[in-house]
């Protein structure tokens, strides 16, 4: 690698072009919608008081983008789930206590079309599981986005 291209991607990244920390997202096409996932990371929770296990769980958040790509309003909600390693799935509910500085699930109700709503998941999962996958599901249909490589570190937010 030369200086010049070293040069380079250090004038990008500080022009604000680039980010270095930020991992690439990751889409699929789930019925009238298309769902991106933007970012995954670890919410912090020091004082454990929104874990139902604090001594063997912890968060998982995930920050999604999603747009009505049909021709017609929205009147959905999907329902995720996080697929991790080793091989289990946890369900996300609607009432899972969370940090309010983690993310409110996207509003989906109403969204006219090509209109985006940006919200996220967070997800209760057992110490040890790594994120594998965002499962999404609807009206008996399954979808998932693949999280491998996108689990931020509190160094790189």
């Amino acid at each position: 690698m030369s200086l010049a291209n070293i040069a380079f991607g250090l004038a990008l990244i500080l022009s604000g072009q680039i980010s270095p920390a930020r991992k690439p997202a990751k889409s699929v096409r789930f019925g009238d919608f298309l769902v991106t996932a933007t970012r995954v990371w670890l919410p912090q929770d020091p004082s454990h008081k929104f874990l139902a296990y604090p001594d063997r769980d912890h968060l998982v958040a995930v920050e999604v983008t999603v747009k009505n790509i049909s021709e017609r309003l929205s009147q959905t909600n999907l329902f995720p789930s996080l697929k991790v390693k080793p091989d289990a799935e946890y369900p996300w509910y609607p009432w899972t206590r969370a940090p309010s500085s983690v993310l409110k699930a996207p509003n989906l109700y109403q969204l006219l079309p090509g209109e985006e709503s940006t919200g996220g998941y967070a997800l209760e999962v057992r110490n040890g599981t790594t994120p594998v996958a965002l499962v999404l599901q609807f009206r008996g249909q399954k979808s998932s986005i693949g999280l491998v490589g996108m689990l931020e570190t509190e160094s790189s937010k």
